[in-house]
């Protein structure tokens, strides 16, 4: 049901801002780990309250993916965008595990009905031909706010308080609500010119969809990458504090950098070549950034694994959404986008949870990154295996 045979159109360009205010939303939360610790919670539940918020979306999704579709998507980013605010101003008033617990839970639902309906959205306006370079153009907007409000936070706003900085970023979530009566309007308007393509996927349409093994291959793969990607993203604050070495908000900076550069610079190659391919060489790339950086002891060498990490990330993500959205047939392609995004979801849960429980039964930070490293050689096996699945 794409609107347009070119990514330059109202709609597209709509859900990128949405997505870049959405993201922003969770970049705030690189210092969680520091703002649980000012807390009366016991530090073993750090990582499991990290990951709740991903393990409520985790659940949620699966509920609510196959019920979107154009026709409600915009008024459910509407509910969407409203919890989130909700959520936001909540943080600086909650001090004991329980409630904490169950706010990482409303914010995990907002965060997740919202990003659910604006894929189903995507699905009207990015052209199928051109997926590679459209996720490409769109996961440049998720890392924004991961290459800039880090360092702001490290380095722009060292005085406020942590709360603060949370109920602040409520008022992030006003320019993307501005964005829905408009984005509706063009919803409606290709509606009236293709009335029979859209609507909510029959009944066992997931459990269909699941018994192809290429399909369970990438959703493997993408969770695998996650556990490792959120891992890093949570924890290398610690990290660096116990090695004493290097400047996380930094690294983060440069890494993003390089993952935006690479999906602007690189990017129409996503649809050029086979994506599986592409994807397996990427995340053995991932997998060098992440080698590197458990020397931790060498400034060089720990921002030289900023760039080649990045440069890993930023390819292979795009290309692993590509690849499902070409080995999908039609009329999945929108749950199997979603499917995608459950994985996301899985591996922020799993990795900080996983990853929280070893620092706290006193492993250090050599033997969890080990484990980061064969997870993505298991993920690039995956991608090899899917090579010659682009129908190009």
């Amino acid at each position: 049901m794409t609107t347009s045979r070119s990514l330059c159109n109202f709609g597209f360009i709509a859900l990128n801002l949405l997505v870049l205010f959405a993201f922003s939303n969770l970049a705030v939360f690189f210092n969680f780990y520091e703002f649980l610790t000012q807390l009366s919670i016991s530090p073993q539940w750090y990582g499991v309250l990290i990951g709740a918020f991903s393990a409520s979306a985790l659940v949620i999704r699966p509920v609510i993916s196959a019920r979107l579709s154009p026709d409600n998507a915009a008024r459910a980013i509407g509910v969407g965008l409203m919890l989130t605010v909700v959520s936001l101003l909540l943080y600086a008033h909650v001090v004991s595990l329980v409630p904490m617990l169950l706010l990482r839970m409303l914010h995990g639902a907002a965060y997740v009905t919202m990003m659910s309906a604006s894929v189903a959205l995507l699905m009207v306006f990015m052209p199928p031909e051109k997926s590679g370079q459209g996720f490409g153009i769109i996961t440049i907007m998720t890392l924004f706010p991961y290459a800039v409000i880090p360092y702001v936070l490290e380095h722009g706003l060292p005085g406020v308080p942590i709360g603060r900085v949370y109920t602040y970023t409520a008022l992030l979530m006003i320019p993307p609500a501005c964005l829905l009566l408009p984005l509706s309007r063009r919803v409606r308007s290709a509606r009236s010119r293709l009335p029979e393509s859209g609507g909510a996927m029959p009944k066992g349409s997931l459990w269909i969809n699941l018994r192809r093994p290429k399909v369970l291959m990438l959703l493997a793969a993408n969770g695998l990458v996650f556990c490792v990607f959120a891992s890093m993203f949570f924890f290398l604050k610690a990290f660096c504090a116990m090695s004493g070495l290097g400047d996380p908000g930094l690294f983060f900076t440069c890494a993003t950098a390089v993952m935006i550069a690479v999906r602007i610079f690189l990017g129409p190659l996503f649809d050029t070549f086979d994506k599986g391919i592409l994807a397996a060489v990427s995340l053995l790339l991932f997998a060098a950034g992440v080698l590197m950086l458990s020397a931790m002891n060498s400034l060089a060498v720990f921002y030289a694994s900023a760039i080649v990490y990045g440069a890993g990330v930023g390819s292979a993500t795009p290309l692993m959404n590509g690849l499902m959205f070409a080995i999908s047939q039609p009329q999945y392609r929108g749950l199997n986008t979603n499917l995608m995004l459950e994985m996301v979801d899985a591996g922020f849960f799993l990795g900080p949870a996983a990853c929280g429980l070893a620092l706290a039964a006193g492993f250090g930070p050599t033997p969890i990154l080990a484990g980061c490293v064969a997870a993505l050689f298991l993920s690039a096996g995956l991608m090899g295996l899917l090579r010659n699945s682009n129908p190009r």
